[in-house]
């Protein structure tokens, strides 16, 4: 037999409550050319038997034996798979049917794409919230400098570019690993989505890494770090402090907030005016977004950027 077409990685720890609906949604897709990599975290609960009462062949358990937490346990996967494809899925989230062949048609027609994302409804807490992202690749590069609009338990990749860029996440990234994988690999290849709900995201009070978002913010900070400096801005912790508030559009709404922020957006459109380090005009259209939120929340009555 030859290799699959779609390589599916999904890492589990402590994943009993939710993880039969997951490992189901996958093994329903219409589309059915794939490999299943579950790599499985050594668990207090009953992950493992649930995945071994499966007999579908497609499925592949890795079981670590030492805890090795996200970022190793993807790499694993990721060395692992076969398929010319690799798509991630999370063993709280629901794929829909179609999730597969949608997105593999859509990387299909769009062959210079290398990495796509889709739109997710949230489930659980919270329900039936729709979220979308921006398809124009240009816009994903430019608010890498912000925020990844990209959901990561959607994401399918081109294998041939895991192999080319040794694709890895890195561990020290602790909660925002897929944030700095898509901010490096997003200046090498285009980025997009499609903007179809093929997953349904859940959000539970069980899911620490979801809800923990002090310390997501920590480690996402250190990658807006490392953008700020491609893009030539030694930035001060006051222009950070900044930074951080504008990209989560979290702070308290004030005039003199909004004025600080005008101020801040010119300093990084002129930054790049110099680096051409994002791509424009997307780079001002992104800075612009941003200035129109600030405003609606600080009711600042002249939103011209």
């Amino acid at each position: 037999m030859g290799n699959p077409q779609v390589s599916v990685l999904m890492p589990v720890y402590n994943g009993a409550r939710y993880l039969r609906e997951a490992i189901d949604s996958i093994l329903q897709q219409t589309f059915a050319d794939f490999e299943f990599i579950i790599v499985l975290d050594p668990s207090d609960d009953n992950s493992k038997t649930i995945i071994e009462s499966y007999t579908d062949p497609r499925i592949i358990l890795v079981q670590n034996e030492v805890k090795l937490g996200l970022a190793v346990s993807l790499n694993h996967g990721l060395i692992m798979a076969r398929g010319e494809y690799v798509a991630r899925m999370d063993a709280d989230d629901i794929s829909l049917p179609e999730r597969l062949a949608r997105q593999l048609d859509f990387m299909e027609k769009n062959p210079m794409i290398g990495v796509s994302g889709t739109s997710i409804k949230t489930i659980g807490n919270n329900p039936g919230i729709v979220i979308s992202h921006t398809s124009d690749p240009d816009m994903i590069r430019s608010f890498m400098l912000f925020q990844p609009h990209m959901t990561h338990p959607t994401v399918i990749m081109r294998r041939s570019l895991i192999d080319q860029y040794h694709f890895t996440y890195d561990p020290a990234f602790f909660k925002a690993e897929d944030y700095k994988l898509w901010s490096i690999y997003s200046r090498s290849f285009p980025f997009s989505n499609l903007n179809e709900v093929l997953l349904l995201y859940r959000l539970h009070t069980e899911n620490a890494q979801r809800l923990d978002f002090a310390e997501h913010q920590k480690f996402a900070g250190l990658v807006r770090l490392g953008e700020l400096k491609q893009l030539g801005i030694d930035v001060t912790d006051q222009e950070f402090a900044l930074h951080q508030a504008l990209s989560i559009l979290r702070f308290e709404p004030s005039i003199r907030f909004a004025a600080e922020c005008r101020q801040w957006l010119n300093k990084l459109e002129k930054a790049n005016q110099i680096s051409r380090y994002y791509p424009e005009p997307a780079f001002c259209r992104s800075l612009q977004y941003l200035w129109i939120e600030v405003c609606r929340v600080c009711n600042v009555t002249n939103p011209e950027y």
